[in-house]
């Protein structure tokens, strides 16, 4: 995908048209399932661990290889070569930041400090770590950082808090509601050059398989999600006015969505659709944490269920728990499994 994304960038600066998500093709609404699927941990059969790389206990758990990484509160930030990056913080998830980088040997060194997790976005190659740091309406610096060291590689300043969408190589995305800068722009970390790749603000950004899911316009203004690809960005895949993209299969054939306007503690619906909006499985719970999928096939999802919670393992409406069920916190301070890789689910 690198190539084909400076290609975008390329053309971004002679012909902008040429790259603008436009807002609307006419589809036919996707399938609806007969009822959802409830989800109480308690109900499920134990099926197999997680197998994917995952946060257990404050612990990065991998196949049966267990790494205390420090801190009170972890989260998995992603893959990076053949090591792990984890974020710590406090048990309040405020303070103590820091980026841990956890080797193939399961070795362990702290790269980067006062750093929120929150606030990182890893490259689609695991090379590099974005951050937007502290700062004013007027200027708000993002800076890019290796993975590997910790090292600053790159800095530049934008208006109006834009929000990190991804990075491929060189190239970082960055969406804004702005109306200076409204819609997503690239910046290249190498020439500092910037670029209009859409002109309507991002939901979500795959930039592994070239996806790309935009908003028509504000949501709560009767605003909808437009799924298509970075190549032809014209022809729509799917959209929807009642759905958001949370988070795509592996392979990029299957997505996790949830209510257009879900925030706040968590959502209690998802659904489980092909890219094209075929629904696959429909679940409901309480809440639900971390949403990813662990194969081409299986969605995690974090249930925070009436009495119970678990991690659990679903595939077009079968659906076993993951983890062993423990008794619901609401909030639950601790999720099993999270990911912030955008686009895209986790290490693989």
């Amino acid at each position: 995908m690198t190539d084909a994304l400076r290609s975008l960038a390329r053309k971004a600066a002679v012909a902008v048209a040429a790259v603008v998500v436009l807002g609307g093709t006419a589809l036919a609404p996707p399938a609806q399932a007969a009822a959802s699927i409830d989800l109480q941990p308690e109900d499920l059969a134990r099926g197999a661990d997680i197998a994917v790389a995952h946060i257990e206990d404050g612990d990065l758990v991998h196949g049966d290889r267990i790494v205390d990484v420090g801190g009170d509160r972890s989260t998995l930030i992603g893959r990076s070569g053949r090591g792990w990056l984890v974020g710590t913080s406090d048990v309040d998830g405020v303070g103590e930041f820091r980026v841990v980088r956890v080797g193939p040997d399961d070795s362990t060194r702290v790269i980067k400090r006062g750093i929120s997790v929150f606030e990182l976005t890893l490259s689609t190659n695991g090379r590099f770590f974005v951050h937007m740091g502290r700062g004013t309406r007027r200027a708000v610096p993002i800076r890019v950082f290796s993975a590997r060291t910790g090292e600053l590689k790159a800095e530049k300043d934008f208006a109006n808090y834009p929000q990190v969408v991804g990075m491929d190589g060189p190239i970082v995305l960055l969406s804004s509601w702005a109306k200076s800068d409204y819609g997503i722009r690239s910046w290249d970390t190498r020439t500092d050059a910037i670029a209009v790749v859409s002109k309507k603000p991002a939901n979500i950004v795959d930039l592994e398989h070239g996806l790309l899911a935009t908003y028509t316009k504000d949501p709560y203004l009767a605003g909808c999600v437009r799924l298509t690809r970075l190549g032809a960005p014209t022809v729509a895949l799917w959209k929807s006015c009642s759905e958001r993209i949370v988070a795509f299969s592996p392979d990029g054939e299957r997505m996790a969505t949830v209510h257009i306007l879900s925030d706040g503690l968590g959502p209690n619906e998802v659904q489980e659709r092909e890219i094209g909006g075929t629904l696959l499985g429909d679940y409901s719970t309480n809440w639900f944490g971390a949403i990813t999928f662990e194969t081409n096939t299986d969605l995690l999802l974090e249930v925070n269920g009436d009495t119970m919670a678990s991690t659990v393992r679903c595939s077009e409406g079968e659906c076993e728990n993951a983890s062993d069920p423990v008794a619901a916190r609401h909030p639950r301070l601790s999720p099993a499994l999270s990911t912030q890789r955008v686009g895209s689910v986790g290490p693989r």
